[in-house]
C-alpha cells in the first residue's frame, strides 16, 4: 500500500513535469518563445509560493529548450539522479544498497545510449554541432544546480518535521520570488516598452499553472519521500514526454533512444524492487547492531563474573557465636 501511494505521487508529479515542457514547446511561435521567460518564471514562483538556485534552473530550462527538443531535455535531466545519488549518500548520509547502485548505473547507461544518435547527427553540421554542444553543456549545468538545490530543499523540509508543509513552501518559494524579481530588473527596459504580459497566450498561462502545480508536488515528494523518488519522477516524465511528443509534435524516436528508454525502465524497476527495499532496511539497521551488541556484552560479562566470582569463606560461612562455643565446651 505504501509503495502504491509512492508511485501515485510520483506519477502525478511526472504528469505535471511532462506537461510543463510540452506546454513550453507548444507556446513557441516559429520555433521561438515570443514572451519573456523571466516574467513567466516570476509568475510560476508567485503562484506556487526555491531560492536563487531554483530560479536559475527554471530560467535555464528555457535556454536549453532553444537548442534541444523536449524529449532529449527530459532524458538529459535524468542525469540528475547520478549526482543526486552521490549527494543523497554522502551529504544526507542515507544508505544505498548494491541493487540501488546497479539501478543508478543502468540509468547512466540508458541516458548515454539514448543520446548516442544525437552526437552522430551533430557531426554533420558545424552549426548544429555547436547548438547541440551548447544545449548539452547548459543541461549539465542545470542538472548540477538542480541536484544541489533539491538536496538542500530536502534537508530544509525534513529538518522540522512538525512544521506545516504549506508554511515551509511559502518560505522557500518566497525567496524564489525575490530572486526572480531581480531578473525582472535586468529586463526592465524591454518590459517597460513591451509590457509585462507581452505576447502572452493561452499556452503561456498554461505553462505558469502547470509548472506551479508540478513544483508543489515535487516539494511534497521531497518532504514525505526523498530525492531519489523525485528524480525518478523526472524519469517517468521523460517517458510521457516522449510518448506525447510522438503524438503532437511529430517526434520520431531513434533506435538508440528506444534502447536507452528501455534501460531506464529496467533501472526504475530494479530501484523499486522489494529486494532493494529489504537490503535498504538491513543497511539502515546495521549501524545499530554494533551498538546493541556492545550494550549487551557488559551485562553478559557481569553475569559471568558474578556466577564464578570467588567469595571469601567468611562471607558465606558465618562463625558461631562466642557464647555458644563456650557453652558447648563447658558442657
Amino acid at each position: 500500500m505504501e509503495l502504491g501511494r509512492t508511485l501515485v505521487l510520483m506519477l502525478v508529479a511526472a504528469v505535471f513535469l511532462c506537461s510543463g515542457n510540452l506546454c513550453i514547446i507548444a507556446s513557441k511561435v516559429d520555433g521561438l518563445v515570443p514572451y519573456s521567460s523571466v516574467t513567466v518564471t516570476f509568475l510560476i514562483e508567485v503562484v506556487k509560493l526555491s531560492a536563487m538556485v531554483a530560479a536559475i534552473v527554471s530560467n535555464l530550462n528555457y535556454v536549453v529548450l532553444r537548442y534541444l527538443d523536449a524529449a532529449t531535455v527530459s532524458v538529459l535531466w535524468n542525469l540528475k539522479i547520478l549526482l543526486t545519488a552521490v549527494l543523497f549518500r554522502y551529504v544526507l548520509k542515507n544508505p544505498l544498497s548494491e541493487l540501488h547502485k546497479l539501478a543508478i548505473g543502468l540509468l547512466v547507461l540508458g541516458v548515454l545510449t539514448s543520446q548516442s544518435d544525437r552526437f552522430k547527427q551533430a557531426g554533420g553540421s558545424d552549426n548544429n554541432s555547436q547548438h547541440v554542444a551548447l544545449g548539452l553543456s547548459l543541461a549539465l549545468v542545470g542538472v548540477t544546480l538542480s541536484s544541489c538545490a533539491s538536496v538542500f530543499a530536502e534537508w530544509t523540509l525534513k529538518r522540522q518535521a512538525d512544521c506545516p508543509f504549506l508554511w515551509q513552501s511559502l518560505q522557500m518559494y518566497g525567496f524564489g520570488v525575490l530572486f526572480n524579481a531581480l531578473g525582472l530588473l535586468l529586463d526592465g527596459e524591454s518590459l517597460v516598452l513591451d509590457g509585462f504580459f507581452h505576447d502572452y497566450s493561452g499556452w503561456t498561462v498554461t505553462v505558469v499553472v502547470v509548472n506551479s502545480i508540478g513544483g508543489i508536488f515535487m516539494a511534497c515528494i521531497l518532504k514525505y519521500l526523498d530525492n531519489i523518488a523525485c528524480v525518478y519522477s523526472h524519469s517517468m516524465a521523460m517517458m510521457l514526454t516522449t510518448l506525447l511528443s510522438m503524438i503532437f509534435f511529430a517526434f520520431s524516436p531513434s533506435l538508440e533512444f528506444g534502447c536507452g528508454l528501455g534501460v531506464l525502465v529496467i533501472s526504475m524497476y530494479l530501484y523499486h524492487h522489494p529486494l532493494a527495499q529489504v537490503a535498504m532496511e538491513k543497511l539502515e539497521g546495521s549501524p545499530q547492531s554494533p551498538t546493541s551488541s556492545e550494550d549487551e556484552m557488559p551485562s553478559l560479562q557481569v553475569k559471568h563474573s558474578t556466577k564464578y566470582k570467588e567469595v571469601p569463606r567468611e562471607v558465606w560461612e558465618e562463625p558461631e557465636p562466642e557464647s555458644s562455643r563456650i557453652s558447648i565446651a563447658e558442657a
